[in-house]
């Protein structure tokens, strides 16, 4: 298990990489699918390609350190254990990066001249912000009945150390995370109604908080993992 674990966090770290590397060379042009689309970004291709080319280096960086460190892992240089650790950083890597482009896409807009006016929110980004809630809360309700396994549950060695623990844990977590992401996907689905004078003040606080929901389960199921194990 704990092979399968490292290989599967090796193969995130790559996917991170592939996704990664388009973007920090700038292949990538404004689109509604692949990249950092922030109402920044998709408001002007100067700002789509200073945020997309960072939002790849930082990909291509998470991607290589999380990738040598398994192959570590690999390698037996270092415990197997930290394959483990790894999805779980790169998880966190991700929100706290997300966070940090959205404003460093505000920054490079105001020093490019793009106003306010011209960075709309649209319909279809809390659409597409909503399907990633409800793909969210899927996958929690479906951990909150796995077993263990390499892909899938909340994956921290007090999990994978006792069935007992994983089912407690993954239970409530996974019900709590889906019901979390559930609550926000109906959220953003709302703001499709509104005005864009008020999607753009809320989007905004409600990606965050999102963000900041899943952050917040994981550190609290990681406590409550490491309380049973004692």
């Amino acid at each position: 298990m704990l092979m399968e674990n490292v290989l599967a966090s090796l193969g995130l770290a790559l996917l991170f990489i592939v996704l990664g590397v388009p973007l920090m060379l700038g292949k990538v042009k404004r689109n509604s699918l692949y990249g950092a689309r922030f109402p920044a970004t998709m408001a002007d291709d100067r700002v789509w390609d200073v945020v997309n080319r960072k939002t790849g280096l930082m990909f291509v960086a998470g991607g290589a350190v999380a990738g040598i460190v398994d192959l570590l892992a690999v390698a037996g240089v270092v415990t197997r254990d930290v394959g483990q650790y790894v999805v779980g950083a790169l998880v966190v890597y991700i929100l706290i990066a997300s966070v940090w482009l959205w404003r460093y896409s505000e920054r490079v807009a105001r020093d490019r001249g793009v106003t306010a006016r011209d960075m709309e929110v649209g319909r279809t980004t809390p659409l597409l912000v909503a399907i990633g809630c409800f793909a969210v809360a899927v996958a929690g309700v479906l951990s909150a009945f796995s077993t263990p396994n390499p892909w899938l549950g909340f994956r921290v060695p007090a999990t994978f150390a006792d069935p007992a623990v994983w089912h407690q844990v993954n239970l409530k977590a996974g019900l709590t995370l889906s019901v979390l992401s559930g609550v926000f996907g109906f959220m953003f689905l709302g703001l499709r109604s509104m005005t864009e004078s008020e999607r753009k003040r809320l989007f905004s606080g409600l990606f965050i908080g999102w963000l900041a929901a899943i952050l917040l389960v994981a550190v609290a199921g990681t406590l409550f993992a490491n309380s049973l194990a004692r």
